[in-house]
């Protein structure tokens, strides 16, 4: 039914493959009829709670609208409709550091200022240590995805792990975080913030936790100190780098 359905859907459309912020799955853009429409595949349920939490946030935070969610036992495959405007990394204003910089600062703003008080979907330091747990002991993830800097430091992923786990910091300042809070995962139009892609991560954590993932997104993105300076600058706080580096850490044995 899914590759009957993905057929249709994509006669007379033209196809490209889309390689970045995936997440790992397959992305494809399909334009027909005027319209861009991105199908996104992967594994059976990896998709289910990216499903639900855009669901779930509609009329809360700007989403993509679904036009389509369908699994079978070997994979799951959602169509979404293109967000209005374009990523905020896209070619027209990356070459722009400080407004791509104020763009995602409007970003992090958006997503704490959603009201949380009601909210059921939680991405708390437990889950995600929990997570990180789980991805180790099923072989998921190696030493090798952590920086050259942080194999040095601690030998192996096993190590930082359990760094993490004796340093956990605290979490206060909790709202509505994004989950994977880098450039290419949120849209503008006309100097306004139009949507964020990929909420799969999406829950209730630490304001710093989305921070880590953007300061992790704009040093590989701009390799310079000059790109969080203006973060902190837009944001107009303190930078507390003993979390931002905790976090950053903890999503090398996840993301």
């Amino acid at each position: 039914m899914i590759d009957e359905y993905l057929k249709k859907f994509c006669e007379n459309a033209k196809i490209n493959v889309i390689d970045i912020g995936c997440s790992g799955n397959s992305v494809k853009e399909v334009i027909k009829n005027q319209e861009v429409y991105y199908i996104k595949e992967s594994k059976f349920g990896n998709l289910d709670k990216e499903y639900f939490i855009n669901n779930y946030l509609k009329g809360k935070l700007p989403v993509p609208e679904i036009i389509y969610f369908g699994t079978n036992e070997n994979k799951s495959v959602m169509i979404t409709k293109k967000l209005d405007g374009e990523m905020i990394c896209c070619d027209e204003i990356f070459d722009d550091m400080k407004h791509v910089v104020e763009l995602a600062s409007k970003a992090i703003k958006i997503l704490q200022n959603v009201n949380v008080d009601n909210l059921i979907i939680n991405n708390d330091l437990n889950k995600k240590l929990a997570l990180a747990k789980y991805n180790i002991d099923n072989g998921l993830i190696s030493s090798n995805d952590m920086t050259e800097e942080n194999q040095k430091r601690f030998g192996n992923i096993e190590n930082a792990y359990n760094y993490l786990v004796n340093n956990k910091v605290t979490e206060n300042n909790l709202c509505l975080s994004h989950g994977d809070l880098s450039i290419p995962n949120v849209f503008y139009k006309d100097d306004k913030i139009t949507g964020f892609l990929d909420l799969g991560d999406a829950g209730i954590a630490d304001m710093w936790y989305d921070i880590a993932i953007l300061v992790k997104s704009l040093r590989r993105n701009y390799e310079t100190k000059e790109a969080e300076k203006y973060l902190f600058e837009f944001l107009n706080i303190e930078p507390d780098y003993e979390k931002i580096e905790y976090y950053i850490l903890l999503t090398e044995l996840f993301l």
